[in-house]
């Protein structure tokens, strides 16, 4: 399941001193969990800002003391490790904290053991942002809580992406107003807890129906309120589409209300953008 994933980057630092356990971030996650909301997902995001987390490594070599006397590691020496999810995406794994780290089998037996070093979101979306890395986020407390934190979030947690502001009602036009409700400040955005098995099954329900041809989807924030938003490019816009793509998805949102639009070029343009589709009809072939 795990595989090593070379990174050259700067000098990586043996774990000393105070131990890793982030007690915020912890609080969050389990906040989240009780309730997914606007307000705990913003929680979890503010706890993921200030978070160190253990990455676990393979470390190759011994450790040198560098100008400080620090015990130090080349880059070439440090091989992170990633782990692949079902459906063939791959992340980098991160605990709160050591007892996380041992309910989780990052190797297989005969492997080398891996250690753990300290990890932020900025460290985290450094490797992100590399053109080389195939990762599509980070996967926090694998095993147990497995919260995926998706590329975009990491970004916002980390201070390089920055979110626009929805915009003000009365001082928009009808025509640039948010696409189905005017009246509310709605956006849409990726999700910031990847449901993946909520996706998997809308895919292979997909799959099995041939007039889909793609399925986008996005996290749609409205007032308090939080939605799982799909939306269907299909060759007949039949209810009936929309209704099965819902039945597949809603036994998995864990309560949260599921969306299922057909495609209109105002939304292509406005929220969908350059979204990759969760499902292509095209790649089926």
């Amino acid at each position: 399941m795990a595989k090593g994933n070379k990174k050259k980057k700067k000098k990586v630092k043996a774990i000393q001193g105070t131990p890793i356990v982030n007690p915020e971030l912890k609080n969050a996650i389990d906040q989240l969990r009780q309730n997914n909301s606007m307000e705990t997902q913003n929680a979890l995001t503010e706890a993921l800002k200030t978070a160190k987390l253990l990455s676990p490594v393979i470390i190759e070599g011994d450790m040198v003391k560098d100008e400080m006397g620090r015990m130090t590691l080349k880059p070439n020496q440090v091989k992170f490790l990633l782990i692949n999810a079902k459906d063939g995406k791959t992340f980098f794994p991160a605990f709160t904290d050591i007892e996380e780290t041992r309910k989780f089998q990052v190797s297989g037996e005969n492997d080398p053991k891996p250690q753990n070093v300290v990890r932020t979101m900025k460290e985290f979306d450094q490797f992100l942002r590399d053109p080389n890395s195939k990762a599509a986020g980070v996967v926090i407390n694998p095993g147990s809580d497995n919260i995926v934190i998706p590329k975009n979030l990491v970004s916002l947690a980390a201070g390089t992406l920055k979110l626009e502001a929805a915009p003000n009602v009365s001082q928009t036009s009808q025509q640039q107003a948010p696409v189905n409700n005017p009246l509310l400040n709605v956006r849409y955005v990726e999700p910031s807890i990847y449901p993946t098995r909520m996706i998997n099954a809308v895919y292979d329900h997909c799959a099995t129906v041939p007039e889909i041809d793609r399925v986008f989807f996005k996290q749609k924030l409205a007032g308090n309120t939080v939605a799982f938003w799909l939306a269907v490019e299909a060759d007949t816009k039949d209810q009936a589409i929309l209704d099965g793509i819902r039945e597949a998805a809603e036994p998995l949102a864990k309560e949260i209300p599921v969306e299922c639009v057909f495609v209109t070029d105002q939304m292509m343009k406005e929220i969908i953008k350059d979204t990759v589709a969760l499902y292509d009809r095209a790649l089926e072939l």
